[in-house]
């Protein structure tokens, strides 16, 4: 897959799924056992210098215990040389950090606050977000979204823009800022692509019991619920127009999923499989995972 350069990408999926795996794969903190990775049409494995272009936060981002909070966001720069010291003050203050603060005596919170902080002021042009906002209270959460769209917007064009992966299973409050969503299963890709692509994979068709069995016949329904006699499909599959006129004759309400029931249908039921084939038309030799634009450097394949 690629990850097209000058976007925020939604990675999502269940526990264990490896999306861990596949960021630190990304930015060259932990080591692939197959496949190839490239930035910018270049393997980090030939040449690390690429890595510079990248900030990767971790959900366990941890910092030397006998550093002050002040000493991290002092050091943080001599790493990025595309820092920004006025973004770095702003979320200071927007996240009231406590600069004194030694880094062991930080709360679950304030870490995240601090991850947030290096991760938006560091300039990256590849950034990358694994579960930022663990120990955030709402109000800190919208503070973090918001400041991601200030970052994300302040280029002009998407050929400077920063691109921005974020994994996350809050998939509702955040996915108003997606634009393009990874989605895995079972250490598997299962769908990459926009988030209106993403919104064809399934829908729930809402009606009378004959009527919705009427409507998806032929189809792959992977969960029904019951409330009297209202029968709930969760149907796999993009909608058509002749499935709309169908509903409709049979007095049968079709919805597309949102992210977050996609995401939780797809882990309870573990239908990667299943999605992933008929996205995918056939079975694709394997493809090197590469962010940015394949005529950057070198030939991405």
């Amino acid at each position: 897959m690629q990850l097209a350069p000058g976007r925020i990408h939604g990675l999502l999926g269940a526990n264990g799924v490896g999306k861990t795996t596949l960021l630190a794969c990304l930015c060259r903190h932990t080591f692939a056992t197959a496949g190839t990775v490239l930035i910018d049409g270049i393997d980090p494995a030939v040449d690390s210098t690429v890595l510079a272009r990248t900030c990767f936060i971790r959900e366990d981002q941890r910092y030397p215990d006998q550093f002050r909070l002040g000493t991290v966001l002092e050091v943080a720069p001599a790493f990025y040389p595309t820092w920004d010291p006025g973004v770095a003050a702003r979320l200071i203050e927007r996240f009231r950090l406590p600069l004194a603060t030694r880094a062991k005596k930080l709360s679950r919170g304030q870490r995240s606050a601090l991850a947030i902080t290096i991760a938006l002021a560091s300039g990256a042009p590849y950034t990358v977000l694994d579960e930022p906002y663990l120990g955030l209270d709402a109000g800190a959460r919208a503070i973090f979204y918001e400041e991601l769209l200030v970052a994300y917007g302040a280029a002009a064009d998407d050929a400077v823009r920063r691109t921005f992966i974020v994994s996350t299973h809050l998939v509702d409050e955040a996915a108003e800022l997606l634009e393009e969503v990874v989605l895995l299963d079972s250490g598997r890709l299962v769908f990459a692509g926009s988030t209106e692509d993403a919104s064809t994979l399934a829908f729930r068709a809402r009606g009378g019991r004959d009527a919705v069995h009427t409507v998806a016949a032929g189809r792959s329904v992977v969960e029904e619920r019951s409330l009297g006699p209202v029968l709930t499909a969760v149907v796999l599959g993009p909608v058509s127009a002749q499935d709309h006129a169908r509903a409709g004759y049979a007095g049968v309400e079709l919805s597309p999923l949102t992210l977050q029931e996609l995401v939780a249908v797809v882990g309870e039921h573990r239908l990667g499989a299943q999605l992933a084939a008929p996205w995918r038309g056939s079975t694709p030799a394997p493809q090197p995972l590469t962010c940015g634009s394949a005529s950057s450097g070198k030939d991405p394949s």
